[in-house]
């Protein structure tokens, strides 16, 4: 062992020597990167400890590769929580979710998807937490879902986390939209909820009934949605027999009469007069 590495870097390399699993080497491996010290004379050993990382995680069995794992949406968007093992990603989704995710200081707890539902401001969420070990099998949930929340390590270097989570999103074509937390901190759950909402490039749309109050569960459209699309989400009756439209939110003022073309903006209330 150098003379110039730590302890800890030490207590990790032991751990990779004894490790017999797949998910065992990367863990260690990913500790000894993690408490190496950052230096021109550790350079080839940062290296070679990637290489070694960058390999393990490549390495997928013929069944592996051709297994897929569908989840059944639950609510307006499914979001995918993933990340490197041990940034708290199973408490962020029992912190939003009604899940009860098993969680541990033991690296790869998770080994299965893990799913709640969270509920903000009329709209449902399903969140998945997915296992850090990325197989392609867990990655083809990630390829079904609406979004995805990274969640990095502040232990560990930033900007080399997120070129790994390029490289692997390139390597399974993934191509969703995606915000990036900073895990094992203190999470506003409200503002990442509104975060998450901003991301998908979706619209909330509360209905009315004429001399009635809005309904609370919210109507979900794409962002730039017009009354007619509202009106055909809802019933085709509606677009049938439109009359117009009264808009409070994003109208000139409370209440405003509008016609089909009226582009919606998140969070107005759409009441509709047909017949």
């Amino acid at each position: 062992m150098p003379a110039n590495v730590t302890a800890e870097f030490a207590k990790a390399q032991s751990k990779y020597l004894s490790a017999r699993t797949r998910e065992e080497k990367i863990a260690a491996l990913e500790e000894m990167l993690a408490t190496i010290p950052k230096h021109k004379g550790t350079e080839h050993m940062q290296a070679e400890i990637r290489g070694k990382l960058a390999k393990l995680r490549g390495q997928k069995s013929s069944k592996v590769a051709r297994t897929t794992i569908t989840i059944s949406k639950e609510g307006d968007a499914q979001i995918v929580i993933l990340g490197p093992t041990q940034t708290g990603k199973s408490t962020l989704l029992a912190q939003l979710t009604n899940a009860k995710p098993k969680i541990s200081d033991v690296p790869y707890t998770t080994t299965k998807p893990e799913v709640g539902v969270s509920e903000w401001k009329g709209v449902k969420f399903q969140l998945i937490e997915i296992p850090s070990t990325f197989t392609p099998s867990m990655m083809s949930i990630t390829a079904n879902a609406d979004g995805i929340v990274v969640v990095l390590d502040p232990r560990r270097n930033l900007d080399e986390q997120r070129d790994e989570i390029r490289k692997l999103f390139s390597k399974f074509r993934i191509q969703k939209p995606h915000i990036e937390i900073i895990g094992r901190t203190e999470i506003d759950a409200e503002y990442l909820k509104s975060s998450i909402w901003k991301m998908l490039g979706l619209i909330r749309i509360y209905t009315k009934e004429p001399g009635k109050k809005p309904e609370t569960k919210a109507l979900v459209l794409k962002a730039g949605a017009t009354v007619k699309d509202a009106a055909s989400a809802i019933h085709k009756d509606f677009l049938k027999f439109f009359k117009f439209a009264k808009v409070w939110g994003s109208a000139k003022y409370a209440g405003e009469r509008v016609g089909l073309d009226y582009k919606l903006k998140d969070g107005d209330i759409l009441e509709i007069h047909a017949g």
